[in-house]
C-alpha cells in the first residue's frame, strides 16, 4: 500500500515538473508570440509619413528621421546628446539544480527629444518604448557602467558577484524610426505611447525592422513546440501513471 502511494506521489511529481512546469512556459511563449505577431502588424500597417505631413490622428504612423541636437540631455554635449539609456545586469549563479546568467537589474531613462527628417521637426517621448526593438546595444566598458549607474539611480553596492551588462543608448545624430500616435499638446504635436498601442522608436531602419520583429515572432512560436508537445506528452503520461497506479490500488483492496 505504501508502495503505491509513494508510486503515485511520484507519477504526480513528473507529470508536475516535466510536464506542467513546460507547458506554463510554452504558454508564456504562446501568448508571446501572439503579442509580437500584433506588434509587427501594426507597424506594416501603419502609414509611411514625413514631419512636414504630420498631423494629429487616431492610428499609428511611421516616421524615419534623425535625432535632433539639444542642450537639455542626460548626458554629452548638444550635438552628442544622450536621449535615452538602458543598461541591463545580469549575474551568473550556482546552486545544487542549476546554474546560469539571471537578471539582476534592468532600468531605462528617457527624456523627450526632437525628430527631423528633412521636411521638419517634431517631438518624441521615448516613455513606454518596445525594448525588444532597441537592437543588441553594446557591452559597455567600466567607465561606461559607471557613467550608466549614476544616470539611471543603480546603487553600487548592487553590482557584485559574477556580472555581465548589455548597454542600449539613443542619442542626437542618430538616425531611428519612430512607430507611434502624433498627439496634440500645448507645444505641438508629439508622437508618444499611447494606452493599447504598440510604441517604436528605434535604430532598426527599414524593412529590417518588419524583418526583426518577425524573427522574433518566429522564434516565440517554435519554443512553443519545442516545449509545449513534450510536455503536453509528460503530463498525460505522468497523470495517466498516477491513476493506473491508484486503480490498481484501489482494486487490491
Amino acid at each position: 500500500m505504501t508502495e503505491n502511494v509513494v508510486a503515485i506521489i511520484a507519477w504526480l511529481g513528473g507529470a508536475f515538473f516535466c510536464g506542467l512546469l513546460p507547458l506554463g512556459i510554452a504558454a508564456i511563449l504562446f501568448f508571446t508570440s501572439r503579442k509580437r505577431a500584433q506588434v509587427g502588424s501594426a507597424v506594416s500597417n501603419a502609414p509611411r509619413t514625413t514631419v512636414v505631413a504630420l498631423k494629429a490622428v487616431t492610428g499609428l504612423v511611421r516616421l524615419q528621421g534623425r535625432i535632433a541636437a539639444q542642450n537639455n540631455a542626460m548626458d554629452g554635449s548638444a550635438e552628442n546628446a544622450l536621449v535615452y539609456l538602458r543598461l541591463k545586469v545580469e549575474i551568473y549563479e550556482r546552486d545544487e539544480d542549476s546554474s546560469g546568467w539571471r537578471g539582476l537589474t534592468d532600468k531605462a531613462r528617457g527624456i523627450p527629444f526632437q525628430l527631423q527628417d528633412g521636411t521638419g521637426t517634431v517631438w518624441v517621448s521615448p516613455e513606454g518604448l518596445d525594448k525588444q526593438l532597441l537592437g543588441d546595444g553594446i557591452v559597455p566598458d567600466e567607465n561606461q557602467i559607471q557613467a550608466a549607474c549614476i544616470l539611471l539611480g543603480i546603487s553600487a553596492s548592487v553590482l557584485r558577484g559574477q556580472l555581465r551588462f548589455r548597454m542600449w543608448e539613443l542619442r542626437a545624430g542618430q538616425v531611428i524610426t519612430v512607430v507611434g500616435k502624433p498627439i496634440q499638446s500645448q507645444s505641438g504635436l508629439i508622437v508618444m505611447r499611447t494606452q493599447g498601442q504598440p510604441f517604436v522608436v528605434s535604430p532598426i531602419l527599414g524593412q529590417d525592422l518588419e524583418a526583426k520583429i518577425s524573427t522574433q515572432t518566429k522564434k516565440a512560436q517554435t519554443w512553443t513546440l519545442v516545449l509545449g508537445i513534450p510536455g503536453a506528452i509528460m503530463l498525460l503520461c505522468g497523470l495517466g501513471g498516477a491513476l493506473v497506479t491508484l486503480v490498481r490500488t484501489l482494486m487490491t483492496k
